[in-house]
């Protein structure tokens, strides 16, 4: 195969057309899509008196192997064990990006978020100036993150409309629209001002953090121990402590909050639901853990003593009291009457985060930030007993957007005809365990794509000028390319990629950082 052939390698020119056409488009499509949201918000169904509570709870940087019940042997995850084992255990959950904003976009909409623009990581500021940049990318040591090089970045009275479209229609409004409390509880990531904010988007009872993390616990909490490592993004972390869009906010106003945070996320879900009533209720619960800063409850932390490595055990630790977290609203769920009939679904973000030198994804290749299956392959169980036979193991290869068709197939709501789904129910895998789901599913972000077919993988990296092609039937570790040998099948997976690409627009905000890792012995780079 001719690698250094350029049309491999180069988005085909239609995607410079389509999106110069959606610079003159953009104005009218906003207008016809915040139209037909409201016509089919006002066309939702009324919730029934029987209509399931749904609970959707979303870990931050956890890694597929994380849990017991996945083959984690340093920890007992007990909980979700139980939860997996009384229902259904997915072996080929993906996240539709390996980095959390992007990926939270796409299962809050049920489809993939580059169509609307959110392909990379949104951020509070951008550099103002050359100067500005060459200052960042030469005098501050960012570790395994570098400034993306110098372009068009945008100007500050823009940076504050980064983040989910409103004209974009969630699981919450609809699930709102239908006459369910809805909460969020955790972490939003989606905009940091208005009107981007949870409240906006068909959460009425709202708690936690806008930015992509947060402490756990103040800095002087005795119960906690804390694992600082030497790497960029935990140092601002540490330093940004709960300011700004780190604080934490209940309905809007910031708080002091004195308990670990993760035990406070569950608190708050208790309290929501007691308030709720007889009301049939949605819980989205994005917590934190196990996302840095590493820092877990001090009496986790002495009882993982067969653990060597205090960083290690510190993120186990983290683990373990997410896990007693979701225990306890279980236990609460059962002790009130509303267990049997809840709609309990558990997954993650992204993979587990390499970069913090603590854990590994191994046998999986490659984590956060990369396609390789390290960082978008995720845990996901579902639990609903009137539907789910216990011990229920789905091994199709499924994406996280699927959680909002599989929720409003549920309810018997119609989906959006207004514009594209890219979510499908998971009720047929789930009821009658048919083994046909997805055809194709793709990653995009910047220079980096994916594809899926199959038991096929195919990862181009334009930047590295790299093509990869797996048999995830016989190399889930992803360590022998067989684009030489295989090249035909390769081709035509490129082929199937570049069409699906033209029908994705141009970023709403530019991709500000590099993040360049070594796998597989060579060394390749990541937009984020």
């Amino acid at each position: 195969m001719n690698f250094s052939h350029k049309k491999f390698y180069r988005i085909p020119i239609i995607i410079y057309f389509i999106f110069y056409i959606n610079l003159f488009l953009i104005h009218p499509l906003r207008a016809q899509l915040q139209a037909g949201k409201e016509k089919y918000l006002k066309q939702i169904p009324p919730a029934q008196a029987n209509s399931p509570n749904i609970i959707f709870i979303v870990a931050d940087d956890l890694g597929y192997y994380d849990l017991s019940v996945y083959g984690n042997t340093c920890i007992q995850t007990t909980n979700l064990d139980q939860l997996a084992y009384e229902g259904a255990l997915f072996t080929g959950g993906y996240a539709t990006a390996p980095i959390c904003a992007p990926s939270r976009a796409g299962f809050l909409t049920g489809r993939y978020q580059q169509r609307f623009g959110f392909q990379f990581q949104p951020h509070q500021r951008y550099p103002k100036s050359k100067f500005e940049w060459w200052w960042f990318k030469n005098l501050i040591n960012t570790n395994d993150l570098e400034p993306a090089p110098w372009g068009h970045f945008p100007p500050v009275h823009e940076w504050q409309n980064f983040g989910l479209p409103t004209t974009e229609i969630t699981l919450s409004e609809i699930l709102k629209s239908a006459g369910y409390a809805t909460a969020w509880i955790g972490k939003w990531h989606l905009g940091y001002h208005e009107p981007m904010l949870p409240q906006n988007f068909g959460f009425e009872y709202t708690y936690g953090c806008y930015e992509a993390y947060t402490l756990f616990a103040e800095k002087n909490d005795k119960q906690v121990v804390y694992a600082p490592i030497h790497e960029f993004t935990d140092k601002h972390i540490w330093k940004n402590g709960r300011k700004g869009p780190c604080a934490i906010r209940k309905h809007g106003t910031i708080i002091q909050e004195k308990t670990y945070l993760t035990y406070a996320f569950g608190r708050e879900a208790k309290f929501f639901i007691e308030k709720c009533g007889n009301k049939p209720f949605f819980l989205y619960l994005p917590i934190t853990a196990p996302h840095t800063p590493y820092q877990a409850p001090k009496n986790i932390y002495d009882s993982l003593q067969h653990i060597p490595t205090h960083n290690k055990r510190v993120y186990y630790s983290m683990i373990v009291a997410m896990d007693q977290m979701i225990g306890d609203l279980v236990k609460y769920l059962k002790s009130v009457g509303k267990w049997e009939n809840t709609l309990f679904i558990f997954t993650s973000d992204n993979g587990a985060a390499l970069y913090s030198k603590t854990v590994n994804n191994f046998p999986l290749n490659g984590g956060k930030f990369t396609f390789y299956e390290g960082g978008i392959r995720v845990p996901l169980i579902i639990h609903y007993p009137p539907k789910i036979k216990p011990k229920t193991i789905i091994h199709e290869p499924v994406m996280l957007f699927d959680v909002f068709a599989t929720i409003l197939d549920l309810l018997h709501i119609p989906l959006p005809v207004d514009r594209k789904l890219d979510g499908m129910s998971l009720w047929p895998l789930l009821e009658s365990n048919e083994t046909k789901h997805h055809t194709y599913l793709y990653w995009y972000s910047g220079y980096n794509f994916a594809i899926r077919s199959g038991n096929w993988k195919l990862i181009v990296n334009q930047k590295d000028k790299t093509m990869e092609l797996y048999s995830l039937l016989n190399d889930q570790g992803e360590k022998q390319s067989m684009h030489e040998t295989k090249s035909q099948i390769a081709f035509e997976l490129l082929a199937i990629l570049n069409a699906w690409i033209t029908e994705i627009p141009k970023p709403t905000w530019p991709q500000i950082m590099d993040y360049t890792v070594r796998i597989n012995g060579k060394k390749c780079t990541w937009a984020i």
